[in-house]
């Protein structure tokens, strides 16, 4: 804080404006790039998945060699390289090496050979670290006061944008994921431009994205606010289970087997032998579990076990993401618990959609902002 308060001591207005005008087109820019790169990969990972489950009987043995693929990518090419959302999240403060483009690549070949071979991912932590990486790439090339971080932030919300396509949830998921408790305002405006315009970006580049139709005909009296209020509190559960496992299956993994290559492999073949008891349910994004919840069609340990297949993926060294498996795991919980507290299953699918993916992202607006853009704003006071 006393640097940032030193690097604008003595600035006119007129020197603030300006230099808030640069990172809005900075921002532009920044959004044109990853939205471009991450609407590329979104698409990828779109076909990637749609033909992986086509011949998912088959390819599903082959996460073992994926997982053993992916720990020498890394080893090989990554070495005293920073990956992953703790690399990002100390690069965004000034720590460690940076976040190189390097970075990219690495969520381009691992994130496409995980959904390629159903794996149970998701895309957002590839997306925002592609977008980091370019961020941060144009930002330590410009000769600003912290450049480098706020653009890496500005990043991040536009390759979150690029791949869900809410802009408004992808700025504040960026501003708020990168301080706990806070909100990193001097990355708003570059990151509000980035956020846009790498979804507009995206569009161009084929990306498309799924928005649902669900009414919210409800009146906000005491009644409604404590149910809701209650689901709200199912829903912060079930994103601290996801955390907690994340964290301990990791610690496991790593005790139990000290060898990367021989504990990826040994856990890509427990998985690709759990994946397969359950015919694919639990493959790839959760988009199919989506689905069947707005259509009634999910069984009461639908949420949970989504949950616990991607911790340990991530756990093990698979590259991907969460948010898409969270929304998955969300709908699921909504449909269970919604109707027992007296909510309209679709309403609970909504709102467990946004709220489950607060919870395990530590994210306050962020979801709010994303529901009401995902469900329409009459959602609004609900998902707040």
């Amino acid at each position: 804080m006393s640097m940032q308060a030193g690097h604008y001591r003595g600035k006119s207005g007129l020197y603030l404006f300006a230099e808030q005008i640069a990172y809005a087109l900075l921002g532009i820019a920044v959004g044109c790039a990853a939205g471009a790169v991450g609407g590329i990969f979104g698409v990828g990972v779109e076909k990637c998945a749609a033909f992986g489950a086509a011949h998912f009987s088959l390819y599903v043995w082959f996460l073992p060699v994926v997982g053993v693929l992916t720990v020498a990518m890394l080893r090989t090419f990554g070495k005293g390289v920073p990956t992953g959302m703790g690399a990002l999240f100390a690069a965004s403060h000034g720590e460690g090496a940076g976040f190189p483009i390097r970075n990219a690549l690495f969520q381009f070949a691992g994130g496409w050979a995980a959904h390629l071979f159903c794996a149970s991912v998701g895309r957002e932590g590839a997306g925002v670290q592609i977008g980091a990486s370019i961020g941060y790439g144009i930002g330590k090339h410009i000769p600003m006061h912290d450049a480098d971080k706020i653009l890496l932030v500005a990043g991040m919300a536009a390759g979150f944008s690029a791949l869900f396509g809410t802009p408004v949830g992808a700025l504040f998921f960026a501003l708020e994921v990168t301080v706990v408790g806070g909100i990193r305002l001097r990355a708003l405006v570059a990151a509000l431009f980035a956020a846009f315009t790498a979804y507009f970006t995206a569009k161009l580049c084929g990306m498309t994205h799924t928005l649902y139709t669900v009414p919210f005909e409800l009146s906000m009296d005491v009644s409604m606010f404590l149910r809701i209020f209650v689901f709200g509190a199912f829903c912060g559960i079930a994103g601290l289970v996801f955390c907690v496992v994340r964290k301990y299956a990791e610690k496991f993994f790593s005790f139990s087997c000290k060898n990367a290559y021989v504990r990826a492999a040994a856990a890509g073949l427990l998985l690709a032998g759990l994946l397969f008891l359950s015919g694919g349910r639990y493959s790839g994004l959760g988009t199919n579990l989506i689905a069947e919840s707005f259509g009634g069609n999910v069984f009461a340990f639908d949420w949970i076990v989504k949950l616990l297949f991607t911790a340990v993926f991530l756990s093990v060294g698979f590259l991907g993401g969460e948010v898409t498996t969270l929304f998955a795991a969300g709908t699921c919980l909504g449909v269970t618990v919604g109707p027992l507290l007296g909510l309209d299953a679709h309403i609970a699918a909504a709102l467990g959609y946004a709220a489950v993916f607060g919870a395990a992202t530590n994210t306050l607006l962020s979801p709010v902002f994303l529901g009401v853009e995902m469900f329409g704003g009459s959602s609004l006071p609900f998902m707040a």
